[in-house]
């Protein structure tokens, strides 16, 4: 029998992942090495160890969650309208995100690097109209020097929803249901099977194909789990255990992060980068249960609150970054001490990202720019819709070419 009642911890778990990666994305200013599209000059290695604890399983968190939800659509609607509908909802707030929302990060990431020379206005008229030769080191993303930054998940997340829903009628027929069934009543063959899955994903592929075919496989293990409810039952009576598993891997990844990777003697040993790569799969994988087992035990029920911001996690997850990176760079002019700028970033981000929920929700169509689900007959509209489809057209293409 398949789960029916909608799932509150869901609701919970959508507004704690996005403000889990908000608050990764601000600290990944203050780290050394670990690139990102600004950093502060001062810099800290100590905050490295704090955000290992999240960086690992951040995403396959996201990816799970997303895997639900698209199951829980497909088990309302099985049609191609499925897909024109999921692909109105990502690929039109991934476009206006790619030529409004990302351009300011740009502009951050080449003034700091010293290859932007013009003001913003200036800049934005090269983006747009006569690039001259101000883009020649940045012509990589979905057009030249327009790329999709942290809005790769809406890139990935459309490309492989299309690709399961393709699939849907072998992964939910007669035997697959019989296959998910058995599985979801046994948490230990769920979890072994996903550390070797992922274990192999960190052994066979490189740089981004990682965080690809990472993000697919929790994308899909939730599409195929989380409509059954022994999945759920499973996981909220083994809450406690799941989750000392994954702190101790948590701890276990502080270890290898100091001894193995940041050790010269050990970073060529062969045994010594197993056993760390044996742990990095542990703390990218038992952390994603874990947190969804807490949630299942402790969240279950509706909240007001979290109904309430619910809806805007989606519009917050695509302009969260560019407000950290323009209000850190805003910041630096001042040159406050690192711990005290880190807490204004982080407090006018939160405040910047409520300022932005209050405007949209005054125009119907900044909601549908910013894929707010709408509950009014904005997309019913024969103009509305054609001109969205019409829009996203040249991004379908590209991303399937």
């Amino acid at each position: 029998m398949m789960q029916s009642n909608r799932l509150h911890q869901l609701d919970w778990l959508r507004v704690i992942a996005v403000g889990v990666l908000m608050l990764f994305h601000i600290g990944m200013v203050y780290v050394p090495d670990w690139g990102f599209h600004f950093k502060h000059e001062a810099s800290s290695d100590q905050l490295k160890n704090l955000l290992l604890i999240i960086s690992p399983w951040r995403m396959g968190l996201l990816w799970f969650i997303s895997g639900v939800a698209l199951r829980f659509m497909w088990n309302k609607r099985r049609d191609w309208q499925l897909i024109l509908t999921r692909s109105i909802q990502l690929l039109f707030p991934l476009l206006i995100g790619i030529l409004l929302v990302i351009p300011p990060q740009l502009y951050i990431e080449m003034t700091q690097a010293g290859k932007m020379p013009l003001d913003f206005g200036p800049f934005l008229f090269a983006l747009y109209v006569d690039p001259q030769h101000y883009f020649d080191d940045y012509q990589s993303g979905i057009w030249p020097h327009f790329d999709v930054n942290h809005l790769w998940f809406l890139r990935s997340l459309w490309q492989f929803s299309v690709m399961i829903l393709l699939a849907s009628p072998l992964l939910t027929s007669k035997w697959g249901l019989k296959v998910t069934h058995f599985l979801s009543k046994h948490l230990k063959i769920q979890f072994g099977i996903s550390i070797l899955s992922v274990a192999l994903i960190e052994t066979l592929l490189a740089g981004e194909q990682i965080r690809e075919v990472y993000g697919l496989y929790f994308l899909l293990f939730g599409f195929l789990f989380g409509s059954h409810p022994p999945f759920w039952q499973q996981l909220k009576a083994s809450w406690a255990s799941i989750s000392l598993f994954a702190l101790t891997a948590l701890v276990l990844l502080q270890g290898a992060f100091e001894f193995i990777w940041q050790s010269d003697p050990l970073q060529n040993n062969t045994t010594a980068v197993a056993i760390g790569l044996l742990i990095y799969t542990l703390a990218k994988t038992l952390p994603v249960f874990a947190v969804v087992s807490i949630a299942s035990r402790f969240l279950s029920e509706k909240s007001a609150i979290i109904n309430q911001l619910n809806p805007w996690v989606f519009p917050i997850y695509i302009f969260h970054q560019t407000i950290i990176i323009v209000v850190a760079y805003c910041l630096t002019r001042y040159q406050l001490p690192m711990i005290l700028e880190g807490i204004m970033v982080t407090i006018l981000t939160f405040i910047l990202s409520g300022v932005a929920i209050v405007l949209l929700k005054q125009f119907t169509l900044l909601q549908a720019m910013f894929g707010v689900r709408l509950a009014t007959t904005f997309y019913d509209s024969p103009v509305w819709r054609s001109l969205i489809v019409i829009c996203c057209i040249p991004i379908t293409f590209k991303l399937i070419s």
